[in-house]
């Protein structure tokens, strides 16, 4: 991952969007969102390093898969739904950024039950 070429792509995206919104603004939420995407689709391959970094930790461990897919996918919920409502409020609707993440953190939440549950079940295995 390059860093120098990120933050070149996210200048140009943000001087374009400048330059089009007095013109053209539904090109420049456009380009917003293709520059946005450009970044991310830049460091997925790092992403996938940390990936198989963690399911290498989570075989050493014994960690039962399922718990470490559900941790992956908070993570994903997380950062989409961040994009999304930065989106969001770019575009001018900060109502709908509100709404986006208000229902990112309620799937969070119900990614997280297996996890939750997991925990319970070791501390009640701890008590005498």
């Amino acid at each position: 991952m390059d860093i120098f070429a990120i933050i070149g792509v996210a200048m140009l995206t943000t001087v374009a969007v400048i330059l089009l919104k007095p013109i053209k603004p539904e090109f420049a939420a456009f380009v917003s969102i293709a520059g946005g995407l450009i970044v991310i689709l830049m460091f997925v391959e790092s992403l996938r390093e940390i990936i198989d970094n963690l399911s290498l930790l989570v075989e050493r461990t014994g960690l039962r898969s399922e718990l470490f897919s559900a941790l992956l996918r908070i993570i994903g919920v997380g950062y989409l739904t961040e994009f999304a409502a930065q989106v969001c409020d770019e575009g001018g609707n900060p109502s709908m950024s509100k709404k986006v993440t208000l229902a990112g953190k309620v799937i969070i939440l119900i990614v997280a039950i297996p996890i939750i549950n997991n925990l319970i079940e070791v501390i009640i295995g701890i008590l005498p």
